[in-house]
């Protein structure tokens, strides 16, 4: 059984992921801009979804990345 104090921790961490992530929509935009600078080095992207979603438990990003080819790139030293 929750106890007041026990709800009142809840709500306090439900208010402190929000203030941290006012604007997720921000957030995911520039995330797909950084992901996609990264990709176009390996690949001509046809088309990049990038959903960032925020709760209590954390963070979840999920990425689909469709692409016309795989760009020809050197070999890593090792």
């Amino acid at each position: 059984m929750f106890t007041i104090a026990d709800m009142g921790s809840k709500r306090l961490e439900k208010v402190l992921v929000k203030d941290k992530t006012e604007d997720p929509k921000k957030l995911a935009e520039i995330i797909k801009s950084d992901i996609y600078i990264l990709l176009q080095n390996y690949m001509e992207l046809k088309n990049l979804d990038v959903n960032f979603d925020v709760d209590i438990e954390g963070y979840t990003l999920n990425i689909k990345a469709e692409a016309k080819r795989i760009k020809t790139f050197g070999i890593l030293q090792n």
